[in-house]
């Protein structure tokens, strides 16, 4: 009889051992993401509840190595990424944006008027949850945009 509970007691830790160590190592699992996935998090936000989109605010602006001084207008200029890949400005342009590496961002969208293509590649200098730094380089002129978080 007292081996009997002997073993009862035993096989009672040892199931109490299992349980608490599944739960133990069920609830630790972390999932990993990308470096390009956080990167696309930060610019469009997670895609989690409330964190669908992000708004950007000018800050500042150069232009072919110029500080240029924004005016009223300018100052309110916002770029909202949405994390389904959408995109809008404040001047009311809508598009799609892709982010192929962590340094490269494309904006595609059409003119309202003439209803044609137009797509847009910038080099992400510096992104984080505050502020985002863009270049863009064309023929005629080199800016580097500077936007602070609006949401």
């Amino acid at each position: 009889m007292k081996t009997f509970k002997f073993y009862r007691s035993n096989f009672i830790s040892s199931i109490v051992m299992v349980v608490i160590s599944i739960t133990i190592f069920s609830c630790a699992k972390q999932e990993v993401i990308s470096d390009l996935d956080f990167h696309k998090n930060l610019l469009a936000g997670s895609g989690s509840f409330q964190n669908t989109k992000r708004t950007w605010r000018i800050d500042s602006l150069t232009e072919n190595g110029k500080v240029t001084k924004l005016n009223t207008a300018q100052k309110k200029y916002t770029k909202t990424f949405n994390q389904d890949g959408s995109y809008t400005d404040s001047d009311g342009v809508i598009g799609s944006w892709l982010m192929p590496t962590i340094k490269d961002l494309t904006i595609n969208s059409k003119n309202g008027i003439t209803n044609i293509s137009i797509s847009n590649k910038y080099q992400i200098i510096n992104i984080n949850s505050a502020q985002l730094h863009l270049k863009y380089d064309s023929a005629n002129i080199k800016q580097d945009l500077y936007f602070v978080v609006f949401n």
